[in-house]
């Protein structure tokens, strides 16, 4: 999110160490309060840099990078790990200056048979095929594999991206999941207990069902997105999952959205998702 510039300081500095004249006295501390203080500019690496702008992410921005099709300040810089002021250097992408982008943010349906990638080395569908045209650079916030369906949300505000999608942020998103055969009381309170799979521990599942009379139909709530966490969890229970479809990301729902469509978010909607996430809208 874009943050207020600083004014610079006020009046003189003292060079006693060249032999300078000093400069003006101190202020009086009454006045100090006054007078602005010039802090360091927050700095970070060229690839994070083409991130925040909004241009590409920082996978695309590395291999850009790499690719020798990124300037500073005039030069070609190959290495993405540099670390810069943003609003002091000039970045140029493919020759043309990369400069912050209007900010975007997007829900999609998320069809069955499409896969969360910008390209895909197979030639399957993927879900950039799906965005309208003349959007700028937007990237999905977070994934859901190809054999799951429902909202997924795009942007080009990484810090909100982040917040939402970081092992940090636990912002809730809400599954209905259909298994193979019913879950039985032992099994979701594994769920809620959380799970150690594969040497890695899992944060509890809120565990629902729509009808108590058909346990096979579930309501499952994350506040992380780790690789097939649900279908891993299933497995580890003995089931199978046979349908996976997020219904809400935060205050974000899916609703009515149709398949293989996509909306804008709404204001208050943005507003509401970027209180849950902890980030300054």
């Amino acid at each position: 999110m874009p943050a207020g510039g600083r004014p610079g300081p006020v009046g003189g500095a003292t060079d006693r160490a060249n032999g300078g004249a000093a400069g003006p006295a101190p202020a009086s501390p009454r006045y100090r309060s006054a007078i602005a203080v010039r802090r360091p500019a927050p700095r970070v690496t060229l690839a994070r840099a083409l991130s925040k702008l909004g241009v590409l992410s920082r996978t695309q921005a590395r291999a850009a990078i790499a690719a020798g099709r990124v300037a500073v300040d005039g030069s070609i810089e190959r290495d993405p790990d540099r670390w810069l002021d943003p609003a002091g250097a000039v970045i140029e992408l493919d020759g043309v200056r990369a400069e912050r982008t209007e900010r975007c943010y997007l829900a999609m349906h998320k069809p069955v048979g499409v896969v969360t990638t910008r390209a895909d080395e197979r030639g399957r569908r993927t879900v950039y095929e799906l965005l309208p045209d003349g959007l700028p650079f937007v990237s999905p916030v977070g994934r859901l594999d190809r054999d799951s369906s429902g909202l997924l949300l795009f942007t080009n505000d990484t810090q909100l991206a982040d917040a939402i999608s970081g092992p940090r942020g636990h912002v809730p998103k809400v599954y209905e999941v259909d298994l193979d055969a019913p879950l039985g009381e032992r099994d979701a309170a594994r769920f809620a207990a959380g799970m150690e799979l594969d040497g890695e521990l899992l944060l509890p599942v809120a565990v629902a069902f729509a009808d108590a009379r058909d346990r096979r139909r579930a309501v499952l709530t994350l506040r992380e997105g780790k690789n097939r966490q649900i279908r891993r969890m299933a497995a580890a229970c003995g089931r199978t999952v046979e349908r996976l479809h997020r219904v809400a990301i935060g205050p974000v729902r899916l609703a009515d959205l149709a398949a293989g469509a996509v909306r804008v978010l709404a204001p208050d909607e943005l507003a509401a998702l970027c209180a849950v996430a902890a980030v300054d809208p």
